[in-house]
């Protein structure tokens, strides 16, 4: 049995009783020991890396050619494309399966970028995939829903709802330094936006998104997702999509905070940062939270400056974002060493001492103009997969 909403009690918390699972709510189905898989949202582009394509077409060409266990699936955008990957056991996996992704749709001649959002779409200009559910969701975001963005989302296997909760406190805190790790997208509109990442300030503008509440076991979960389905009016929990969330139905915990990676690498280094912060939090129970307000202005410092900016940590000191992201390495390293699945932290580590990809992008622009930052963010997407123990490459 799961629980809804019956009431609400004097002060404003929602009152809870057994209902069947046609509340909205799925039944928490164990996920795994600390598993991993991607969704890896790319944008559909032509010849000269302007946003175009359609992705039911795309997605047809893209089954018969194979992709070995992932799968294609179309997003609100029509010229847009979702990867999945198969339930891996490490970022190792999700790696290889993401590079048969990228490398199928360069196979089949399709150009693509990944990247938060795309440089120069126009505001407003964008074919909408029909679906019920798109359907649904365009007709109540009217007019917030003016650009593509791309997501690289992380889920990880939950064994059960005191890991998942565990897990939930510790990467919380965590989730400004994500930001500013996987942020992508400077330009809008063919602007610079003064951004690191674009992306999230066009989501923040949605309804159920953002930053997620504190929550400390799995009634207190229930709750708030029930609350919010309420206030909504939405039909199942899936319309719930704080940037930190977890997904009963797949028994995971879903890290929704970066931009979609251009680099493989670096894509299959957050992965293991999530995979490794999250065990780190199960087996290190975290003794406080972040409050709502602080971890807000947290992440708009993140994503307004990414890397380079301070931020407060769960103590309540300020510290530079780069000093707090090679803790969580640190932490991560240590949860992953054991099973030897560390070594794609090493991308992580190598990206705290290089040059952030908001600030990449902003020197390929600066030396190329848009053309060739187009060109460079096309090339870098579909360049091959990485091997994700390989220490020497950094890209």
């Amino acid at each position: 049995m799961t629980r809804t909403i019956r009431a609400v009690d004097g002060q404003g918390r929602a009152v809870l009783t057994d209902a069947p699972a046609s509340d909205g709510l799925a039944p928490f189905h164990a996920g795994g020991d600390f598993t991993v898989g991607v969704e890896d949202e790319l944008l559909l582009v032509g010849a000269d890396g302007e946003l175009g394509g359609d992705s039911a077409e795309l997605i047809a060409r893209l089954d018969r050619h194979g992709l070995e266990g992932s799968t294609a699936t179309p997003e609100i955008y029509l010229a847009q494309v979702e990867f999945n990957t198969p339930v891996c056991a490490d970022a190792a996996g999700v790696g290889e399966h993401l590079a048969r992704c990228r490398s199928a749709l360069a196979d089949i001649g399709q150009r693509g970028i990944a990247t938060g959002v795309h440089p120069t779409a126009e505001l407003g200009r964008f074919e909408r995939t029909r679906s019920d559910r798109y359907d649904v969701l365009a007709a109540e975001f009217a007019g917030v829903l003016r650009t593509p963005t791309s997501a690289f989302q992380v889920h990880v296997g939950m064994p059960d709802q005191d890991a998942l909760m565990a897990a939930y406190r510790g990467i919380r805190n965590y989730l400004p330094v994500l930001r500013a790790l996987g942020a992508s997208s400077p330009y809008w509109h063919g602007s610079d936006s003064g951004l690191a990442c674009a992306r999230a300030a066009v989501v923040r503008s949605y309804p159920r998104v953002g930053v997620p509440p504190e929550l400390h076991s799995y009634d207190e979960y229930e709750a708030a997702v029930l609350a919010e389905m309420a206030a909504g009016e939405v039909p199942d929990y899936t319309y719930v999509c704080w940037e930190l969330r977890p997904h009963p139905r797949l028994g995971t915990l879903e890290v929704r905070m970066m931009d979609a990676q251009p680099s493989l690498y670096r894509a299959v280094g957050l992965v293991a940062l999530v995979q490794g912060l999250a065990r780190h939090s199960v087996e290190n129970l975290p003794e406080a939270d972040l409050p709502g307000a602080v971890l807000a202005a947290d992440d708009f410092r993140a994503l307004r400056y990414g890397l380079d900016t301070r931020i407060v940590d769960v103590e309540g000191r300020m510290r530079p974002v780069r000093e707090l992201a090679a803790d969580a390495v640190v932490h991560a390293r240590a949860a992953l060493a054991g099973e030897g699945s560390d070594g794609a932290l090493d991308q992580v580590d190598a990206y705290l001492h290089g040059v952030p990809e908001y600030e990449r992008q902003r020197r390929t622009h600066a030396e190329h103009g848009m053309r060739g930052l187009l060109a460079d963010l096309v090339d870098r997407t579909l360049a091959g997969g990485p091997v994700a123990t390989d220490r020497r490459k950094v890209v």
